[in-house]
């Protein structure tokens, strides 16, 4: 087992301080976290690059110990390093930082469990008269309606921990939903919930108040609107900020500030959250809550999935793990969607193998099993055809491994709407057009 060095932790020399000569030198001792038989494994490991970090984390996790995947900034550069570690050992090491040099992130790694989770903003400048806390209230009874709807999910607001960062000019909250027993399957899947309500809620304040929207329509508009605020760029829009479901994404954790600022996220006043995790220290209770992405108990997760309105569903974490295991790696690509929708088009062909260009943004899929050509309007009579997704276009087409069909495209088909929100990271292709009061609320 390997144990933190404090002068790794904290970038400088450990020694008795006698005058305060930089912030590398603050730490008296050594600080080194007592162990005990029944307590999380002490594994401490430095990483210069996340993809490391995160294949360490998942390697090293077990049934008992679930470890995370940390980055904290440098207080003298801002530079990032990764740390894996259980969550206590990290709270026990960052929790002896000087406020002003904590500035750490959790990795929120692609396709893991996670808690339903808001990033609100909103320049105070500009919306000099919102009242942040009643428009928090307003999204937060919102989404409790669609979990009811969709998953027929109660949600209390004592499971609900709100943080606060807000400073003298911007509105800042961070809304995390800890439902004992229940995540959803990942960030991507909560990225599609928040955007569809970010949607409906945009069209419900476009439409005429004669057709109210369904599950909106126990709301009183005035405070839906009140939701709108004004932004620097964009125009007028939901202070949700709809960036942060991206994979591997990085999201500030509790006492943490950004680097530079004074802004630290604490406990706003008007939460009423209840712990789950009963610790002897109440601050590391909050901080385990505050997780997105730590579940030490997973097998027991019920996993809930958000594809669209008409595609809502909720499994057992160990039934989809047993799923995922058997799948060959080779037949999936980074967007289990798309796949899902060449499988569609090809029937009854199969996929034999995926290949994602990250520099080209696209996926190339193989066929076997399906050999007609849209170029001579039959089956070939030995050679492949394969289709390539535009992920930047947002477009499918096939091609052809004959000779004779070597420069061929077929005409593009657009991905599906469904496939298109989830590709779209800032959220807002379906409502670049929608306007209230002559005003863009959110544009491409």
């Amino acid at each position: 087992m390997n144990t933190i060095s404090a002068e790794k932790f904290y970038g400088g020399r450990v020694c008795k301080r006698k005058k305060p000569k930089s912030d590398t030198n603050w730490v008296k001792i050594h600080r080194v976290m007592p162990s005990h038989i029944l307590g999380p494994t002490q594994y401490w490991k430095e990483f210069s690059k996340q993809a490391d970090a995160l294949a360490v984390a998942a390697e090293r996790s077990t049934k008992t110990d679930t470890l995370c995947t940390f980055v904290y900034q440098r207080a003298s550069d801002g530079s990032r390093k990764f740390v894996v570690a259980h969550p206590e050992v990290y709270w026990w090491y960052y929790r002896a930082k000087p406020q002003e040099q904590r500035c750490s992130y959790e990795v929120i790694p692609k396709g893991s469990p996670c808690w339903l989770y808001l990033d609100l903003e909103y320049q105070i400048k500009l919306n000099p008269l919102c009242d942040g806390s009643r428009m928090t209230k307003t999204l937060i009874d919102i989404i409790r309606t669609y979990l009811l709807n969709h998953y027929h999910l109660l949600c209390d607001r004592n499971s609900i921990l709100i943080l606060d960062s807000t400073s003298s000019e911007k509105f800042s909250r961070h809304v995390i939903f800890t439902m004992k027993d229940m995540a959803f399957r990942d960030n991507s899947h909560v990225g599609r919930l928040i955007k569809t309500i970010y949607n409906d809620i945009v069209l419900y304040l476009k439409s005429d108040s004669s057709q109210p929207h369904g599950i909106l329509k126990p709301f009183n508009k005035t405070d839906i609107e009140e939701m709108i605020v004004e932004t620097a760029t964009h125009g007028k829009k939901l202070f949700i900020d709809n960036g942060v479901y991206t994979k591997n994404r990085h999201f500030r954790i509790y006492l943490s500030t950004k680097w530079g600022k004074q802004s630290y996220l604490t406990m706003s006043p008007d939460c009423t959250h209840t712990l789950l995790n009963a610790c002897k220290e109440k601050e590391l209770g909050i901080f385990l809550d505050s997780l997105i992405s730590y579940f030490p108990n997973k097998p027991n997760l019920i996993l809930l999935e958000f594809l669209n309105c008409s595609n809502v569903t909720a499994q057992l974490y160990s039934k989809i793990l047993t799923q995922t295991v058997r799948k060959d790696d080779n037949q999936t690509s980074p967007y289990p969607e798309i796949d899902k929708y060449v499988r569609s088009i090809i029937d009854p062909g199969k996929i034999r193998v995926t290949k994602y260009f990250d520099n080209t943004k696209t996926v190339k899929y193989e066929i076997y099993g399906n050999r007609f050509c849209e170029n001579i309007g039959r089956w070939h009579k030995s050679n492949n055809v394969y289709w390539i997704a535009d992920l930047n276009k947002k477009e499918i087409y096939q091609k052809c491994h004959d000779e004779d069909c070597s420069g061929f495209s077929s005409v593009p088909k657009s991905l599906p709407e469904e496939i298109i929100f989830m590709l779209d990271t800032e959220g807002d292709i379906l409502i670049s057009n929608v306007t209230i009061d002559g005003n863009i609320i959110s544009k491409k």
